[in-house]
């Protein structure tokens, strides 16, 4: 793949991924609110994860600016996967974290696949291409971080969601508020 297709399904692939934490979390904040019970931190953690995965986005999208197609693409993706998600969450959470923790494996892999083809300078634009400031400052990466330097620490990003996602689907549902 070269540097444009891998932008177009890092940009996909992000616009999707702020949907579970922020489905999660909202749904979670309505439930306590409706059983009057603590939540324990796991709404504050969900749409972290929400925000980070838009950060990621937004990291991309310093390097490419998608056009009006991709842009109902997405759209579209986002409008079919956020109701769907919804509902699911409303039948069974721990079923749609063990889903988001495959999704986010896939992500690893994506990523891992990404880095290795600029590692083989599969991706010579990339090899000295400057991280985003933005991204400089949110991960703290110093001066002269680069674009492998950004790939990595959004591969970190999406290993903590898989194992955080694999954890919740994992907890007992009487458990979840106490």
């Amino acid at each position: 793949m070269t540097e444009r297709e891998w932008m177009n399904r890092a940009i996909f692939l992000e616009t999707v991924a702020g949907v579970p934490g922020m489905i999660g979390g909202m749904q979670r904040h309505l439930r306590s609110l409706r059983t009057l019970e603590r939540d324990h931190g796991w709404i504050h953690h969900l749409l972290q994860e929400a925000e980070n995965e838009r950060m990621h986005l937004f990291f991309f999208l310093k390097q490419r600016h998608p056009g009006i197609m991709f842009r109902i693409l997405i759209a579209m993706a986002q409008g079919i996967f956020f109701n769907a998600y919804f509902l699911m969450y409303m039948i069974s959470p721990a079923s749609c974290h063990r889903f988001v923790g495959y999704l986010e494996e896939e992500a690893v892999h994506t990523y891992t696949v990404m880095l290795e083809s600029l590692d083989q300078g599969r991706l010579k634009h990339w090899e000295n291409m400057a991280a985003p400031e933005e991204a400089v400052e949110y991960y703290a990466m110093g001066e002269g971080a680069k674009m492998r330097d950004l790939i990595l620490a959004i591969r970190a990003d999406e290993a903590c969601h898989r194992e955080v996602n694999h954890h919740f689907s994992d907890v007992p549902s009487w458990q979840i508020i106490e």
